[in-house]
């Protein structure tokens, strides 16, 4: 992928912010930069989905999305029980070692 370089102007206190974080991730400050910039691209979309579907099917109402914070604390429970499961040894394991 080509890339193409530019100059760009932020707030030092954000700078640092963005130069740590991407230190942190092991990035490059441009690799984070490209990532922040993708990452609103598709939030943008995302927002542009949203009001699609709600001009066609009305407004999502706020059950509709308590409903939703719901299923996705769920799934994140059940995705970090997982996690940990996997990362326990089997005592059978324990006792080849």
């Amino acid at each position: 992928m080509a890339a193409e370089k530019f100059s760009a102007s932020m707030d030092d206190a954000l700078l640092a912010d963005a130069r740590a974080d991407a230190e942190a991730e092991g990035l490059t400050l441009s690799s984070w930069l490209a990532d922040a910039a993708a990452d609103r691209l598709r939030l943008k979309a995302l927002r542009q989905l949203v009001d699609d579907w709600e001009a066609q099917h009305g407004a999502i109402s706020t059950a509709e999305l308590d409903a939703l914070e719901n299923k996705v604390a769920a799934a994140r429970r059940t995705a970090a029980l997982r996690l940990s499961r996997s990362q326990v040894s089997s005592p059978r394991q324990q006792a080849a070692s």
